[in-house]
């Protein structure tokens, strides 16, 4: 038996492909905001509080990333985390500044690296689990194998370039290869 259609009356089912069809819009919209918040910005994902989430893995005797950019202004999450499998394990710092420091190892044409003249977080206000704090001169993190550290922080207006490092056994770290560089851009700036 034929079904007979009648004029100007919608077939049956054309209610669901209007309701699939807004279902489709309202799950692209929250799709695309989702990406927008979440994909890595130079090398960080955003998180839900408006951080981007960096981090840095430690291991003989480099940083992996070994490069990242931050612009002025930005709000930064840190995880610093000692991933070095050797055995026996190995201890890391890490700490961020520039212009080497160096001092005397009693040999007068020997000197070894041991931090840095300007330190990037000089007057910079670091937050941990254990609360807030304004770092006065100096701030380095020592991990040991398998441990992690997280601090958030705001970028100051500190443009240029940095370098992080391992300074550990008389500076044998940094000499090996245990450094690596942040560009710090202004917040305007691509």
């Amino acid at each position: 038996m034929a079904q007979s259609s009648t004029p100007g009356v919608a077939p049956k089912g054309g209610g669901q492909v209007l309701i699939a069809l807004i279902i489709f819009v309202i799950l692209f919209v929250i799709g695309w905001w989702w990406t927008q918040t979440t994909q890595p910005t130079a090398g960080g994902t955003m998180t839900s509080d408006g951080y981007h989430h960096y981090t840095i893995d430690e291991h003989d005797f480099y940083y992996e990333p070994g490069h990242l950019t931050w612009h002025v202004g930005e709000k930064v999450e840190l995880t610093l985390f000692n991933a070095n499998h050797a055995q026996p394990g190995q201890n890391h710092q890490w700490n961020m500044g520039r212009n080497l420091a160096t001092s005397s190892t009693g040999f007068a044409q020997h000197r070894q690296p041991d931090g840095w003249d300007q330190n990037f977080f000089a007057g910079v206000t670091i937050d941990t689990k254990s609360g807030s704090e304004k770092v006065q001169k100096d701030f380095s993190v020592s991990l040991t194998p398998g441990q992690h550290f997280t601090f958030k922080f705001t970028v100051p207006n500190k443009p240029g370039k940095w370098t992080y490092a391992c300074f550990l056994q008389n500076g044998q770290h940094y000499l090996s290869g245990m450094h690596g560089t942040v560009d710090v851009v202004p917040a305007n700036a691509g």
